[in-house]
């Protein structure tokens, strides 16, 4: 699949850790406006940002807008390892472009080149755009992440 006019995809590398972070950051504010405090997302990349969890960007006008970083995962009913897609974020301004479909299909590709079977994600229960772009893509629920407030 092409990119638009005007715009590039190009690989990551270890010099791009503080752009995801600040990527990473942007997709929280989006969703967690009323939380000011995103620094332990410098900790997970510190963490898993590596060789082995690539990231790729694409770019408009040679501005980063929109990135992909993938990883494994094992399910946990099969014992089998997929690639799991840690972060897909498109800037608001460049959105319904179909950017992000570019880079699920990357995405896609890296899995497969890895020998993966599946490829997983995890997403927003009220990021309903997102889970519509997944579902169109494939993409079926497998479970449910429950969380509850300690006292």
């Amino acid at each position: 699949m092409s990119l638009p006019d005007g715009y590039q995809q190009r690989k990551g590398s270890h010099v791009d850790q503080t752009l995801l972070i600040d990527f990473m950051c942007k997709t929280y504010q989006e969703f967690f406006p009323e939380q000011k405090k995103f620094s332990h997302l410098a900790d997970t990349v510190a963490q898993y940002f590596s060789d082995a969890t690539p990231l790729w960007w694409i770019e408009f006008k040679k501005k980063p807008i929109g990135c992909l970083w993938m990883g494994s995962g094992v399910d946990q009913v099969t014992g089998q390892k997929y690639g799991h897609i840690f972060l897909v974020y498109i800037s608001p301004d460049h959105r319904r472009q179909g950017l992000a479909t570019v880079l699920v299909k990357q995405a896609q590709m890296w899995a497969k080149s890895q020998g993966n079977f599946q490829l997983g994600l995890q997403v927003f229960l009220d990021n309903q755009p997102a889970i519509n772009l997944y579902q169109n893509l494939g993409f079926q629920s497998q479970s449910l992440l429950m969380v509850k407030p300690l006292d």
